[in-house]
């Protein structure tokens, strides 16, 4: 008896807009370091290694920092661009954010004149929804808020 097989292979999901953005974020050069962190955000899109049509970079960011170093960064504008490509289409940059993203930015809206970093293309810039935030990092060493001290050192001779 013969069984069915699918016809095509089914392809792994892709990831979500807010987890590839907190990913993106989390591999990028921190806040006190603004120079590397525009270079990496210009550089490196959303989508990690891709090879398509369009790409989906962070293009402006407000970074919100707590005295304990918690870091709360939401999304202000993002940048599809044409990649490799003189002229943007905005018909097909926003189908693209829909298919691959499921996002459907109304406000999407061509940068004239302008090219991507690099000359990557020509590109759009629109607003969505985006948070990632970061707890305080952690230390290995008690501060002196620890409710409980430190074990004393074996060596210590207390």
């Amino acid at each position: 008896m013969l069984v069915g097989r699918p016809s095509a292979a089914v392809i792994s999901e892709l990831p979500s807009f807010q987890s590839s953005f907190e990913r993106l974020l989390a591999r990028a050069p921190g806040p006190v370091f603004p120079r590397a962190r525009a270079l990496y955000l210009q550089k490196y899109p959303l989508e990690g290694d891709s090879q398509g049509d369009f790409r989906t970079f962070l293009l402006e960011e407000d970074i919100q920092e707590s005295p304990a170093g918690a870091v709360r960064i939401r999304a202000l504008a993002l940048a599809v661009v044409a990649w490799g490509q003189p002229c943007f289409d905005a018909v097909a940059a926003t189908a693209y954010l829909e298919r691959r993203w499921g996002l459907r930015p109304h406000d999407l809206q061509e940068v004239e004149g302008a090219s991507w970093f690099r000359e990557g293309g020509a590109y759009g810039r629109f607003g969505t929804t985006a948070v990632y935030e970061r707890a305080a990092p952690t230390s290995l060493l008690s501060s002196s808020a620890d409710p409980v001290p430190p074990a004393a050192d074996p060596g210590s001779g207390e």
